[in-house]
């Protein structure tokens, strides 16, 4: 089923719902290890809050002592005493605050670390079918959305509860009836946050839904700016961008709205609450039944008693925005890590003998280098057009049975969907085939470990990455042999044209280069890596002839004793090759040298045709 434009975000959409108890376990799971932290932070916010509840009482007992009898002597030790109460209230804030924060920051830490170890071992075709503005908003917006839970949520929504349960045993304790006239409003007030919370929820929700849209749309058309530009795609890719960027906008639009109306009908009942109450005690006071300095002290707490109630339901807002986003963080922790990096079975970790040493190879161990034996394999595909699942596509490679010994060059050829490339992405054990074997040195490469199968290996591809860095750390990036690699190459001759030489900075993606010269760097990097097999797949299609002949030449200096196998259009870069594999629709139809192949007039010899013989005059 051909997917649409938005199919690919099926995945952000999280149901809205309470707060899954599951998720929570999982965060705190990393909080746990700071757990001393926490506690400090819990026991700075208790403190904070007894300040900040003693001090309206204090003031109660200024004003009912000495304001109101005239009597001033020993007012001032009360006074200092409400003074140190704010003091000690700003203090522990401060040490709340500042634990919270690293709290937090080291929470993130941890948690950033392994979304990105657990990228680092998904299978390659998780990132063929997920768009990396997508991967970016999970590391990116959701982690800074977990990181508000903690670092401003979780402590403070304690606090808020806090607050509101000492404030309210308070006002019971002083008077009954002037209490139940402040929590008059109360049930109402619950029905009011009740109504818009599950709309600023979804709300909340639905806005990091577009900005992720937003964020894989940006990444796409600006890693493709160049074939924006070539096709003339601006006002279209303008368009679109305006779509998501006017969705996301009124998404925005549409929060603040519900927030509008939020914040001050909790504040208008609240302060229907605090007129109830001037009402309820002013009568008391003029009967004498209520005190002026309980008055005043009912005021504050009314005023404080209602101001987390506020702040509770926009933390419960940000709780849920967080729980939604760490949802998605721990749906990417939880996806299937590649079998390479699956612990063994034991039957297979008793056959984990070394691969035989260059030395140890020859006439006596009739042993070939690559081995495919009746290699079966379709690309995976998600089933329904999601995430969810996944089913097999139709197959690309069709019992595919070919060897190369040691020391041999062989090349892959075909038309274009033949299968080639597929044959070297699984000897990197970049997918798993779905029957049949890959043998390298005779081993089973399910039963190599993943450092020792990709250590015997080097791959360059057409389509050349390099990292943002110097020239030398590129090659560096493949293995410790950089002096020869550089030599071999022939970087070092192009590069002594500039002023930093091996120390030039190549950008990002290798953009200061030439096409050329990348493809160079990526040939450098790959020998660095003093590989036993070399695989380049159409490694030379994007050079010109010069600097083809150039590697051709580097080649030709450093193939003996290695084993290679090149997938090419290119005939010419083939025609010595010690074995010629010829794939067409997935099976392999012809194998030889080139003259063989040439005389059976098959596949083969049609495809040298179209390359070299002219076309008959008309």
């Amino acid at each position: 089923m051909r997917q649409g434009p938005d199919d690919f975000f099926v995945d952000d959409r999280v149901d809205a719902r309470g707060i899954d108890r599951r998720l929570l376990v999982r965060i705190l799971r990393y909080v746990l290890p700071h757990r001393c932290i926490l506690a400090g932070a819990l026991a700075a916010l208790l403190c904070g809050t007894a300040c900040q509840l003693a001090g309206p009482y204090l003031i109660k007992i200024v004003i009912d002592r000495y304001v109101t009898t005239g009597h001033l002597s020993g007012m001032g030790r009360w006074v200092l005493l409400y003074l140190a109460a704010l003091v000690g209230a700003m203090g522990f804030v401060y040490l709340q605050m500042y634990a919270v924060s690293v709290l937090g920051q080291r929470v993130i830490l941890a948690l950033r670390r392994d979304m990105f170890a657990r990228m680092q071992r998904l299978p390659v075709v998780f990132f063929d079918r997920t768009p990396t503005g997508r991967l970016m908003t999970r590391l990116t917006s959701d982690v800074e959305a977990l990181q508000e839970l903690l670092s401003s949520g979780l402590v403070s929504t304690i606090g808020d509860a806090a607050v509101l349960v000492g404030t309210a045993a308070i006002l019971l304790w002083m008077d009954l009836r002037l209490a139940l006239v402040t929590f008059a409003v109360l049930p109402v007030l619950v029905l009011f946050v009740e109504l818009l919370k599950k709309r600023i929820r979804e709300a909340n929700r639905e806005m990091r839904r577009k900005l992720a849209r937003m964020n894989a749309f940006l990444q796409e058309h600006v890693t493709g700016v160049a074939v924006v530009k070539a096709f003339g795609m601006e006002g279209k890719s303008e368009r679109r961008f305006d779509v998501l960027n006017g969705e996301y906008a009124a998404e925005s639009v549409r929060l603040t709205n519900l927030y509008s109306v939020y914040f001050p009908g909790v504040e208008m009942l609240a302060s229907i609450a605090v007129a109830l109450l001037l009402w309820r005690a002013g009568i008391g006071l003029l009967s004498g039944a209520v005190t002026f300095g309980t008055l005043v002290a009912f005021l504050e707490y009314a005023r404080r008693f209602y101001d987390p109630i506020k702040d509770m339901s926009d933390k419960y807002n940000i709780l849920q925005t967080a729980l939604a986003a760490s949802e998605r963080i721990f749906r990417l922790l939880d996806e299937k890590i590649s079998s390479e990096y699956e612990e063994a079975p034991p039957e297979t970790a008793l056959d984990a003998r070394p691969l035989p040493s260059p030395q140890a190879s020859g006439p006596a161990i009739a042993v070939p280098a690559i081995e495919f034996r009746d290699v079966w394999f379709s690309y995976p595909r998600p089933a329904g057009g999601g995430m969810a699942g996944e089913e097999e596509g139709p197959p690309v490679l069709r019992g595919v049975t070919f060897a190369l010994e040691e020391g041999q060059t062989g090349a892959i050829v075909g038309a274009t969907g033949a299968g080639k490339t597929t044959v070297l992405s699984l000897l990197c054990r970049f997918y798993e085939i779905r029957r049949g074997k890959i043998l390298l040195f005779g081993r089973d490469i399910r039963e190599i470990p993943r450092e020792e199968l990709r250590g015997s290996l080097a791959l360059v591809l057409q389509d050349t990455f390099l990292f943002s860095g110097t020239v030398r750390e590129n090659v560096a990036a493949g293995g410790e042999a950089v002096g020869a690699a550089l030599s071999a190459i022939g970087v070092e001759r192009f590069t002594r044209e500039w002023g930093e030489g091996l120390a030039t900075d190549v950008g990002e993606r290798g953009v200061r280069l030439s096409t050329g010269q990348r493809q160079m760097v990526s040939f450098a990097r790959a020998l660095a890596r003093e590989p036993r097999v070399l695989l380049l797949d159409e490694a030379t299609s994007s050079v010109d002839p010069v600097t083809e002949g150039r590697i051709q030449e580097a080649l030709a200096g450093i193939l003996p004793g290695r084993t290679a196998l090149v997938v090419a259009h290119r005939l010419s870069t083939v025609l010595s090759a010690d074995r010629i594999i010829v794939m067409h629709k997935g099976k392999v139809r012809e194998m030889g040298i080139h003259g063989e192949l040439m005389a059976a007039g098959g596949i083969y010899r049609r495809l040298y045709a179209l390359q070299f013989e002219e076309p008959p005059a008309r």
